[in-house]
């Protein structure tokens, strides 16, 4: 990530924002794993809701991963295959253990940032403009 000397908190492996929705999402979707385990009738569909929720925080995180934080496609899917997985765990237990690590260490290392000075041009970079970003499969085959 960043090579900072100065700072005692080293970056967030996730942005703030994925580790908040993987909480938000955990706790909103307690609505929906409650009632289902409350009744045996309702207990076949845990596990559909549960691979629900994984694959919903996946994408989310993966696409913040990529376009806010300016990571490569690998490393955001990873990101959120992570915490869809812990997120996809019946009850916010993992999901919101994981979410709040990452936000109190991504809010202690804004703060730090904060603190001692250290501007945005310290952390990795956003794809801003279209020269920034990867070209299209569309400006790849006309190359050719």
């Amino acid at each position: 990530m960043n090579d900072n000397r100065n700072s005692r908190i080293p970056e967030p492996p996730i942005h703030m924002l994925s580790a908040l929705v993987t909480l938000l999402l955990d706790w909103l979707w307690l609505e929906l794993e409650l009632p289902a385990t409350l009744s045996v009738v309702g207990l076949p569909a845990l596990l559909p809701l549960s691979l629900a929720l994984g694959a919903v925080c996946w994408l989310a995180v993966t696409l913040l991963q990529r376009f806010v934080s300016g990571e490569d496609w690998g490393q955001a899917a990873a990101k959120g295959l992570a915490m869809g997985i812990m997120a996809g765990v019946p009850y916010p237990v993992l999901g919101t253990l994981a979410g709040a690590g990452a936000g109190a260490w991504a809010l202690a290392a804004l703060v730090e940032r904060a603190l001692t000075g250290r501007s945005r041009a310290d952390l990795p970079p956003v794809l801003e403009d279209k020269q920034d970003q990867p070209p299209l499969l569309e400006d790849r085959q006309q190359d050719d």
